[in-house]
């Protein structure tokens, strides 16, 4: 949480945003020119709901800034079904929007080791999503931006909106479903229906999507771990673990 101007950004675990002006300054990645490349892209494709690149150097990056609630504590509304095929449709929009991407030598902060289908956002969780009175309005922090499947992409999102994830606690873990297993189906058929968009060919089916699931939780329990170990975080170093109970708990329920 960093505090600009009097104004509160939440989040920056692996970057550290400042607003002044409305537009947002973070420190440039070696993928940064890739992706002013690829919202540009995105912007021309009729995505208006992420930010302007504006410019960077080999310092700072500056995007403009979208007003709105970044849900980091939950609030219950998050779990309404509206928000829930907002953010399928949004994610399809993406996703169809980056498929021609193309640009010269291009470089990215994350592989996917998928089949490259589209550019995946690989964090579109509600911590990066903004909204206006319960509806999706924007979308932001596209570092891990990379090639890879669309069913990769959809993977952790569902993870987090669905929320597929346990009914109960496991061991000292915090994060658990607010639906029981039959609530959650049901927003597992919402979320992949809307995705397709009554498009037969994008209409993925519920064990494909908790099979990777299961595979998106793995890696990022390895790579948490491995991050937490260097950096001695005994936080993340929790999440590493919850995240393969989690892999374990969706593997029992397929």
């Amino acid at each position: 949480m960093i505090e600009i101007n009097g104004q509160t950004l939440e989040g920056g675990l692996m970057n550290t945003p400042t607003l002044s002006d409305n537009k947002v300054y973070r420190k440039t990645t070696k993928s940064t020119a890739t992706i002013h490349q690829l919202l540009k892209h995105a912007k021309s494709k009729g995505i208006n709901w992420i930010p302007e690149p504006i410019s960077f150097d080999l310092n700072t990056e500056v995007l403009s800034y979208i007003k709105g609630e970044v849900p980091h504590d939950m609030p219950s509304w998050v779990w309404n079904q509206r928000v829930l095929t907002q953010v399928a449709v949004r994610m399809r929009e993406w996703h169809d929007a980056t498929v021609d991407f193309k640009c010269e030598n291009p470089r990215w902060s994350f592989e996917t080791n998928t089949e490259q289908q589209v550019i995946c956002h690989n964090d579109f969780a509600p911590y990066n999503c903004v909204f206006e009175h319960g509806d999706f309005v924007g979308l932001f922090d596209f570092d891990l931006c990379a090639p890879g499947s669309r069913l990769w992409d959809m993977s952790y999102t569902a993870y987090r909106y669905i929320p597929i994830m346990p009914t109960v606690a496991i061991d000292d873990e915090s994060e658990v479903s607010p639906f029981d297993i039959e609530a959650m189906n049901f927003r597992i058929h919402m979320f992949l229906k809307a995705y397709s968009k009554d498009d037969p060919h994008y209409l993925y089916t519920r064990k494909e999507l908790l099979n990777m699931v299961i595979r998106r939780l793995i890696a990022i329990s390895d790579w948490t771990r491995k991050y937490a170990e260097e950096a001695k975080n005994q936080v993340l170093i929790k999440n590493a673990l919850m995240y393969k109970r989690h892999s374990n708990w969706i593997a029992s329920i397929i």
